[in-house]
């Protein structure tokens, strides 16, 4: 579902930095601390682990890498193109956060953690796969299909009101002090982030304005 390749310049990391950058890459709570405005959200713990389970991240070295028409070699500043694949319907309300959570963890490794906040020298791809092209256990799934797969752990709470299915992206999210909720005109909706209920109150009240 989340497959990622890491693109790095000749000698910008050692083997232990790149190794550290993709095992935080494939980790889901640095995915919700990428938000500035999420607070560290969590996924609930079992629709984490189902999460989990899809993260790949691959890197890649090359031999030849041309900036500002210039071969970059050793001396240079590190440059980092980091490509993450995401199924196409989420693209577009996971750009932001993702471009965000990359960033900051490549960065994090650099001798000079603010270079890329000042010149373009990492970049973040985020591309849709397209439904109907993800491949999964044999058989193809769609983005639908991968939200019934993060709900399976919940439910057996739906069936006795301990979960609720977040509004936004359609993901069973259980009732427990850690999970994000607001009550509107006494209904309650519970969210698997806080970037989910923020999104849903921001849609809700752009739908009312005259």
């Amino acid at each position: 579902m989340m497959f990622i390749e890491l693109f790095l310049s000749e000698g910008a990391l050692d083997p232990a930095q790149r190794l550290r950058v993709a095992r935080r890459l494939g980790t889901i709570h640095e995915l919700g601390a990428g938000d500035p405005d999420s607070g560290g959200d969590e996924m609930a713990p079992r629709s984490a682990a189902v999460f989990a389970s899809m993260f790949q991240v691959v890197v890649h070295e090359p031999q030849i890498w041309v900036a500002g028409e210039h071969s970059l070699t050793e001396q240079d500043p590190p440059h980092c193109l980091v490509r993450i694949h995401v199924p196409g319907p989420w693209r577009k309300d996971m750009s932001e956060t993702l471009i965000s959570y990359a960033t900051r963890i490549v960065s994090d490794e650099f001798d000079d953690r603010d270079l890329p906040y000042r010149r373009p020298t990492v970049q973040v791809h985020v591309l849709g796969v397209s439904e109907g092209s993800i491949g999964m256990l044999g058989k193809m799934v769609k983005s639908e299909d991968l939200v019934e797969m993060l709900s399976d752990p919940y439910r057996d709470d739906l069936e006795v009101g301990k979960a609720l299915r977040d509004p936004m992206c359609g993901v069973l999210v259980p009732l427990d002090d850690n999970t994000a909720t607001v009550e509107i005109d006494g209904e309650l909706y519970a969210f698997c982030c806080r970037g989910c209920r923020a999104e849903y109150l921001a849609k809700r009240e752009k739908a009312a304005r005259p």
